[in-house]
């Protein structure tokens, strides 16, 4: 008999649900191996500690308390999912800061791009030192290639989306992002 057999049927030995044929085939192992017998002494020794141990008398309203237990962790998780969701749907203050920028900028975008609506604008209309720049700005961006300008809406808008991440995500999230980048900055 080999030992993975042999060990597979210590159990079945200690309970006695071995046929006759079993018994004397592991017997026989047993009397040749060391391992095989340790395995069995050490399964003996579980088996008399498990047997000397009293059960523990479980308190009359064990079922009650359990059941108590379990109504009120439904009723609470079921009212925190409740204001989860009533919650998920009221902006805090900085989402709504960061969606009133974003709305701001592409208004003005679309207003500095229409002449017959430039005037409704009193930045926009020519005569003071901000309003020259911007619409210089403007210019200068229509004039670029729109390869050139691409390239620059995108870093502009990627530099923007992670700014506007990082205040929205909380400090776990932010505190992650900046480990993970000074963890890949070369050092010199």
């Amino acid at each position: 008999m080999r030992c993975s057999k042999a060990t597979r049927q210590l159990q079945l030995y200690i309970d006695k649900q071995l046929t006759l044929d079993q018994i004397r085939a592991l017997e026989a192992h047993l009397s040749i191996c060391s391992t095989c017998r340790e395995e069995l002494f050490l399964l003996e020794m579980i088996e008399q500690a498990l047997q000397s141990m009293e059960p523990i008398a479980e308190p009359l309203d064990l079922t009650d308390n359990i059941m108590r237990r379990v109504a009120l962790s439904a009723h609470q998780t079921e009212r925190v999912s409740r204001e989860r969701t009533r919650l998920s749907f009221r902006p805090s203050l900085s989402e709504l800061l960061a969606a009133a920028a974003l709305a701001t900028v592409t208004t003005l975008g679309i207003i500095m791009d229409l002449p017959s609506l430039r005037p409704v604008l009193p930045v926009v209309n020519g005569h003071d030192l901000l309003s020259l720049i911007l619409i210089n700005i403007w210019n200068m961006l229509i004039s670029v290639n729109s390869g050139t300008l691409m390239l620059w809406f995108w870093v502009i808008g990627t530099i923007l989306g992670v700014w506007i991440t990082l205040i929205l995500a909380g400090n776990e999230v932010r505190s992650t992002w900046f480990k993970a980048v000074l963890d890949r900055l070369p050092v010199w």
